[in-house]
């Protein structure tokens, strides 16, 4: 499967009133399923990202923000270099591109941002995305899907009174 993966500035309506200036992943398939990308309406997360075990991937990662950043694959067994190690982060207007196997078993795993110092405030600003990892041992567990599977992440943010995010480290 090959994606595009942008890290952007956006703003997102996630209380009453002003909308909220947050960064966002977006993501398109270039080549595979469609279903590798389920965005979250509503959400300013980055969308899930659907692999199966044993699938190829390249994710052109495209960084659209003014200050470094990489992607980190979270609990992803991958290779060094696509790992996102902060010594890898890319100015702004640069891309970076992963290639790697999934060799993990089905599970939920997620992608976020991993520049030197900068990871926690990026990632409170929304930069970060579900993982899911299918497999036929999973397949066999006739688990939820579709419509009947809930995708849940639990956040604790603090906002000022213009509806803006306020993060301290």
């Amino acid at each position: 499967v090959k994606l595009t993966l942008v890290a952007a500035e956006d703003e997102a309506a996630l209380l009453p009133g002003q909308p909220t200036r947050v960064w966002r992943y977006t993501a398109t398939v270039v080549r595979g399923p469609a279903s590798t990308v389920q965005a979250l309406p509503g959400s300013y997360l980055g969308p899930v990202l659907r692999f199966r075990r044993g699938q190829q991937v390249r994710v052109r990662f495209e960084n659209r923000l003014t200050e470094p950043s990489i992607v980190h694959w979270h609990g992803l067994d991958v290779p060094e270099s696509a790992d996102g190690h902060p010594r890898l982060a890319i100015a702004g207007g640069r891309e970076y591109v992963y290639d790697f196997e999934v060799i993990n078993r089905a599970g939920t795993y997620w992608y976020h941002p991993h520049p030197h110092m900068r990871t926690g405030a990026q990632a409170y600003h929304g930069l970060s995305g579900v993982i899911i990892v299918s497999d036929p041992e999973d397949d066999g567990l006739e688990l939820p899907a579709g419509d009947a599977e809930l995708v849940l992440v639990l956040q604790d943010r603090r906002f000022d009174a213009n509806n803006q995010l306020v993060y301290a480290a």
